[in-house]
């Protein structure tokens, strides 16, 4: 009986958090100390990207990208990057729920994270503040597949 227990439970999908750890992260003023001279709210740009890498059999490792840009009267105050990952086990699913997995659950899990990494990075700095948004993780996996899709429509066929 136990046998039947731990080969059914073997076979089930699973989906794990492993580790969550700060990849990277660089600070940039351009402008140095004259950052904190400027007057005025800044313009705030936040780029994420998605990554996901397989590390062994069913390990994954999976990061996002963010890059916040302040700027103020055409100049760049400051430039924010922080690749905050995660590592993630994930058994028995199919290639479809994969893809889901790492494109939107994943992230999901990490984004909490890489808000308070943000915050705090700004804090220390005594930089102007930025809150993370709510991210529609399904919507940006959808644009982001959507675009994949449509560069390779555009790539010529190969004639033989």
């Amino acid at each position: 009986m136990t046998d039947s227990v731990a080969t059914t439970s073997q076979n089930q999908p699973f989906f794990g958090i492993q580790r969550v750890y700060l990849k990277g992260q660089s600070l940039e003023l351009p402008l140095g100390a004259k950052v904190f001279l400027e007057a005025g709210a800044p313009a705030m740009n936040l780029n994420l990207q998605v990554e996901s890498a397989g590390l062994a059999e069913g390990i994954f490792e999976v990061s996002i990208r963010a890059t916040l840009t302040a700027e103020l009267n055409g100049k760049v105050l400051f430039l924010l990057e922080c690749d905050q990952s995660g590592i993630f086990e994930i058994r028995n699913v199919d290639q479809a729920q994969l893809a889901d997995i790492l494109e939107i659950a994943a992230p999901a899990m990490l984004a909490p994270y890489l808000r308070a990494q943000l915050a705090d990075t700004l804090t220390r700095a005594t930089l102007p503040m930025f809150y993370m948004p709510e991210i529609n993780w399904p919507a940006l996996a959808q644009q982001r597949r959507a675009e994949i899709a449509a560069s390779q429509e555009q790539k010529p066929a190969l004639v033989h």
